[in-house]
């Protein structure tokens, strides 16, 4: 059965961040500084998504089996740059569960990162950037399968 993709909505957010707060206390285990979650991660982070839901350059885009979300804003790069509009996508998130230890990137991940893909054509993109942690390796591998290529890497040290 084919899952069904839609835009995100005020009413989506509750799971949205669910599925933020797994990832991110994930993360933080890898990176505990960079990634430190704020005692009321749960609340600002609801807060943020119902701000980026009301902005015009922001594609927010949920399957509706609860399974995954992707959400990416159109920026421009700085001009000393010709790369043209980017959708970088930072809050992107699928569940592992019922997957039976195939990963979930290739199902959920790909119909949210195709169909995303399409309406940022769509608006003029040219280039999406996707933020990934180095530890995150079924997300690493799917994305590199769809032909993303890392252009920057950050590192971190505690002062």
């Amino acid at each position: 059965m084919s899952k069904k993709i839609s835009l995100a909505q005020i009413s989506d957010i509750s799971w949205m961040v669910d599925l933020s707060e797994i990832k991110r206390s994930n993360y933080q285990k890898y990176q505990p500084n960079f990634w430190k979650k704020n005692p009321n991660s749960l609340l600002i982070q609801s807060k943020y998504f119902e701000e980026l839901l009301s902005d015009k350059n922001i594609i927010a885009l949920v399957l509706s089996d609860k399974s995954g979300f992707v959400m990416g804003r159109i920026i421009t790069p700085p001009s000393v740059y010709d790369a043209g509009l980017t959708l970088m996508i930072d809050d992107f998130c699928v569940s592992d569960i019922n997957h039976n230890n195939s990963n979930p990137w290739f199902d959920q991940g790909q119909i949210l990162l195709d169909e995303i893909i399409k309406i940022a054509k769509s608006r003029e993109v040219k280039q999406i950037l996707v933020v990934s942690g180095n530890h995150d390796k079924n997300k690493t591998e799917f994305l590199k399968k769809n032909n993303l290529t890392i252009a920057s890497l950050w590192l971190t040290k505690v002062i």
